[in-house]
C-alpha cells in the first residue's frame, strides 16, 4: 500500500451549477468525481476536481469553463498556496451546490 497525505478544499459554488457551460461540461463523457443524477442538479450534486499543486492552471478538470476553473485555482492560491516541489499530489477541491 502507498499512502500520500494531500491538501483539499470545499468550495460552495451554487452559481457554477446554474451555469449552462458548466452543466454541459459536467455531462460530457469524460469521467468525473460526481455525486448526483444525470437527470437534475440538486444539493447532492457535489463534484471533486483535481488541481495541480503548482497552481499553474493545470489539472484533470481544467477543461471546464475557464472563468469557473480560474476561480477554483485562485481560491487554491489564496487558501493553500502553490507547491513547486513536484512531490505533492493534486489538490482535491470539492464543489458543493448548497443554497446560501
Amino acid at each position: 500500500m502507498d499512502v500520500m497525505i494531500g491538501r483539499s478544499l470545499v468550495i460552495n459554488m451554487p452559481n457554477a451549477f446554474k451555469n449552462a457551460d458548466f452543466k454541459a461540461w459536467l455531462w460530457t463523457a469524460t469521467p468525473k468525481f460526481f455525486w448526483g443524477s444525470c437527470e437534475r442538479i440538486d444539493e447532492w450534486s457535489d463534484v471533486v476536481v483535481l488541481v495541480d499543486p503548482s497552481l499553474n492552471g493545470e489539472g484533470s478538470d481544467s477543461d471546464m469553463p475557464q472563468a469557473i476553473w480560474m476561480q477554483i485555482v485562485e481560491t487554491c492560491r489564496a487558501c493553500l498556496g502553490a507547491d513547486h516541489s513536484g512531490t505533492q499530489p493534486h489538490y482535491m477541491v470539492r464543489l458543493t451546490n448548497l443554497a446560501v
